[in-house]
Formats: C-alpha cells, structure tokens, sequence
C-alpha cells in the first residue's frame, strides 16, 4: 500500500527547494502561494515540480495557473501560466514535455492526432483564447467517478488493457488473472489479432464497466 502522504511531503519539501533558484524574489510568496493549493494533488505537484526544473526559455517566473486544454484517456494538454508566458504541456502519470508556447501553437503531429485535430490550423482555430481553457482543479484526478487510470466515467467500459478493468469470468483483476489467456488457449498475448479475438469474448461474456468501487484505495494524508 502506498503513503501517498510521505510521497506528497517529498514533493513539496523538493518544489520549496527549486523556488529559490526559479522564482526572483519578489514573486517567490505568489509561488508559494500557488504550491500551497495543490498540497494532496500528487499529478500537480509533479506538474509544478516539472516546470521548475525546466524552466521553460531559462525564464525566472513563479507559476500561477494551470489549465487543461484537452484531455483523453488520462493524457492532459496542460496550459502552464506565469504573469507574462503561457506553455503547453503533455503530461500523464509517467511524466510529461514542454511543446511550447501558446502563441506557437501544436505542431506536433502525434499529439494533434491523438487529441482529433486534423491540423496545427483546426487546433488554432478550436483554442483562441487561454480563457477559454478550463481551470485544473486541485484533486479533479481523485474523482471517483472518473477511472483513476483509464479516465473514463461510472458506467462506461474500460480502455481495453486498463488495470482497474475487472474480468467478467473470476471478478478479479482482468489484467493480472489468467482468464484472458485460457479463454483464447494461449500463453501470452503478442499480437493485434489476439487482441482483438480477446476483445469479442469479453463482449460476448459481458465486460464490466467502471464504477467507483472498483477504484484502488490509498493511503492519504490527514
């Protein structure tokens, strides 16, 4: 079981240590002031904790907004504000990349596919405003009902492989039991075509949607 609340301490302690060689020194409380808004948020903190240590253009600015442009599938286009410069940032649970600044755009291929934009123009025209962009909310990722992995709602099914997915045949977890390969009769899943044969089996047996009390349970900090 994790202490996510030792995990939350670390974090902080290691952005308080960053401020002062990031941040001048009159903006080094609006820093801390923002930091203190996202004390239990980890995604945020490691958010925060990114932004200092790369510092985008070597700029010396505290960081004041954050705000999600796209979101699918657990992945967040992230809009990372200073007083004077807006970053786009691509981020999920195992880290996130600078793709620069606002008034640049995306041109980056893959992430525009992934998101459904046809191109770095239908991207532009669908994000005009940074006002327009939804604030992050400190927690929104501790949503019970949003999947903490797949990030899809109560009631809807699993992204196919997702490890909260609960199996249809034992009712334990569908990505560590060994229903899947005794329905298909083989020893390992290696290529597309299983998948998807396993994927019509699940359908055919009943795939069990997402529901709040199937999310994993963590140790927090009071």
């Amino acid at each position: 079981m994790f202490d996510t609340g030792k995990i939350l301490q670390k974090l902080r302690a290691e952005i308080e240590l960053l401020l002062p060689f990031a941040v001048p020194e009159e903006e080094i409380d609006v820093a801390r002031e923002f930091l203190a808004r996202f004390k239990k948020d980890e995604f945020a903190l490691n958010v925060i904790k990114d932004y200092y240590m790369t510092l985008p253009e070597a700029r010396e600015e505290a960081l004041v907004d954050i705000r999600v442009v796209e979101e699918k599938e657990r992945v967040f286009l992230l809009l990372l504000s200073t007083n004077r410069h807006h970053y786009f940032y691509l981020a999920n649970d195992e880290g996130g990349i600078f793709l620069g600044e606002w008034h640049e755009g995306i041109h980056d291929k893959q992430v525009l596919k992934f998101f459904d934009y046809s191109s770095p123009e239908s991207f532009e025209k669908a994000n005009k405003d940074v006002e327009n962009c939804r604030e992050y909310s400190a927690l929104e990722r501790m949503d019970e009902d949003v999947c903490p992995s797949c990030g899809v709602k109560s009631s809807m099914l699993h992204t196919l492989g997702c490890p909260v997915e609960v199996c249809p045949w034992c009712g334990g977890q569908l990505s560590r039991c060994n229903c899947r390969f005794e329905q298909l009769g083989v020893e390992e899943l290696s290529d597309e075509t299983g998948l998807e044969e396993l994927e019509e089996k699940l359908q055919k047996k009943g795939r069990i949607p997402y529901a709040k009390s199937q999310r994993p349970t963590f140790m927090t900090e009071e």
